[in-house]
């Protein structure tokens, strides 16, 4: 199984990124993927730019794409239908590490290979508990949205829409209103779960 974030406008859209994974619950409702240390990615080769220098415009882009694995820990995502972000975690085999995810991007559609999405950018990250005193929750990569709009790959609008998602995720985090997010025990990866390959022919676009 793959997820793929497809980025750029109709008529030269193009996989920005692609990760394998294995589906842990999948119905009308919600969808749980894992994916879990060691499993392939691949994500545009070229020159990269932008804050931290790790963005990749299609100006920029050789055509080409890196291989690679998802390493560190593993990381579930939770995505429920029709939100515009999903919620993530990451396991190291035992536990779940104190860090939260929430990485907006348009409505998973699934597809042949897995789901397809688009990375909007701008992040909610938070560490701790949720509902202890210990609970913190930012934004993350605003800068990096920002020069998106520079380079035209976001309109203003299409940006300020993107922020708006973004505090109201913002919001429900930092009220741990995440009620099925939280159950995260659920979601533990499978102690015997090994690395996923990517599917065959995920860089082609239907």
């Amino acid at each position: 199984m793959t997820i793929r974030s497809v980025e750029g406008v109709p008529g030269r859209r193009a996989v920005g990124f692609a990760v394998a994974g294995v589906v842990l619950h999948d119905d009308d409702e919600m969808t749980v993927v894992a994916s879990i240390s060691g499993s392939d990615k691949a994500e545009r080769a070229g020159e990269r730019a932008g804050p931290r220098g790790r963005n990749i415009i299609d100006s920029l882009w050789n055509g080409s794409y890196t291989l690679g694995v998802w390493d560190g820990e593993s990381v579930v995502r939770i995505h429920q239908r029709g939100q515009c972000w999903s919620i993530w975690r990451f396991h190291d085999g035992h536990d779940w590490s104190r860090a939260w995810y929430g990485n907006l991007e348009a409505p998973w559609r699934r597809t042949e290979m897995g789901y397809d999405t688009q990375d909007w950018t701008l992040d909610v990250v938070a560490d701790g508990m949720p509902g202890t005193d210990d609970w913190e929750v930012k934004l993350k990569d605003e800068d990096e949205l920002d020069w998106f709009v520079d380079q035209g790959v976001y309109t203003i609008e299409q940006a300020e829409s993107i922020r708006e998602v973004g505090q109201t995720l913002s919001e429900a985090m930092s009220s741990a209103g995440l009620d099925e997010e939280r159950k995260w025990s659920t979601w533990a990866p499978p102690r015997d779960a090994q690395p996923s390959s990517l599917a065959d022919g995920w860089r082609h676009l239907t």
